[in-house]
This record gives C-alpha cells, structure tokens and sequence, in this order.
C-alpha cells in the first residue's frame, strides 16, 4: 500500500473509531437522560418540560465530559470555552428536542418515555456533527 493509502487506511479507521466510541458513549447518554427524566416526571410527579430541562442539564454536563476526553480526545486548554460553545450547541438540539416532545405527546399523544427516546436519539445524531466542529484538532 503507497504512503497515501496507509494515511487514508488510518484516517477511516480513526473515524469508525471515533463513531463506535461516540455511539457507544451516546448510548450511556441517553440512559442517563431518559432514567433522570423517568426519576423526575413519573416518581416526582414532574411536569415534562420541567423533567425535560433538568435532566438536560446534567445530560450536558455528564456529555461534556465524555465526549471532550474519551471521543474526541481534546487537548485544549480552553476548557471553559469549549464548554461554553458545547452548551451553545446542545442549546441548539435542546430546542429541536422540546419541539419533537411536544409534537409526540401533546400533538400525537405518544407515552412520554418513548416520546423522550426517540426526541433524544434524534438529538444525538445532531450533536455528533455539531461536536465534531467543535473539538476539531486544529
């Protein structure tokens, strides 16, 4: 193999690497997310909105982490930026979120943990691109 098919080899590799470890990751994500927001609407009695802003919040967070040291692998040191244009971004997918939950419980009346699931899944496809610009090696 020439030196520029190894270099292509190595690059396809790093990006299947980078999306198994992405979804692997964005699987636990949507645990936490949808077990805080089961916690939070069905055993505290919570509105959904509510639930639903909570449990984003420390879905963020908790994504932050991950995603910055185990998927993306930055070493910036601009921590507090990074954070700042990751929650910008999650804002972003948040709405798109909340617009889909009303849609699936109070437009189609679908069950709210399904609803949250599938709302969530969608986000997350969403935020993988959206975290690629951002913890872009520059």
């Amino acid at each position: 193999m020439s030196g520029a098919g190894v270099l292509v080899s190595k690059s396809v590799a790093r990006e299947r690497n980078q999306v198994e470890l992405y979804f692997i990751w964005g699987v636990v994500t949507v645990a936490v997310n949808v077990f805080i927001f089961y916690i939070l609407k069905s055993k505290l009695g919570m509105n959904y909105q509510l639930a639903n802003f909570i449990d984003w919040v420390i879905t963020v967070l908790f994504s932050f982490v991950v995603n910055r040291i185990l998927v993306f692998k930055s070493t910036s040191t601009h921590v507090f930026t990074e954070l700042f244009s990751y929650t910008l971004t999650r804002l972003f997918s948040f709405f798109i979120e909340l617009v889909l939950l009303w849609l699936f419980i109070s437009v189609i009346q679908s069950g709210s943990t399904i609803s949250k699931v599938i709302a969530h899944s969608v986000s997350l496809v969403i935020n993988y691109f959206l975290s690629k610009l951002l913890f872009k090696k520059v």
